[in-house]
């Protein structure tokens, strides 16, 4: 989506530039250029996103891509299996 067609259906809402930048306490600026995809700021992006009803990768596809991570938890760790002596195994098989 073009910052045209966010602008349009942010107006039709009756939500403007102006009114969103006083709620986030934001230059107006800072939410044009958000708008447009000249620069980046997630606080803004995802609260248009919210007044929208919809996903921020939605607005702007090409700026918000996410990919799951995978989880670096220890308890990630203490299930992973290992490499030993050839063989694989799990924590409850190594003694």
């Amino acid at each position: 989506m073009d910052g045209i067609e966010i602008n349009y259906r942010l107006r039709r809402l009756g939500i403007t530039q102006a009114k969103i930048a006083r709620t986030l306490g934001v230059a107006s600026g800072v939410v044009s250029n958000v708008i447009h995809d000249r620069i980046t700021a997630y606080a803004v992006a995802s609260h248009i996103a919210r007044l929208l009803e919809c996903e921020i990768e939605d607005l702007w596809p090409k700026r918000y891509v996410f990919k799951p991570r995978k989880s670096t938890t220890q308890k990630d760790a203490m299930n992973a299996c290992v490499l030993l002596e050839g063989d694989v195994k799990c924590p409850d098989e190594i003694d």
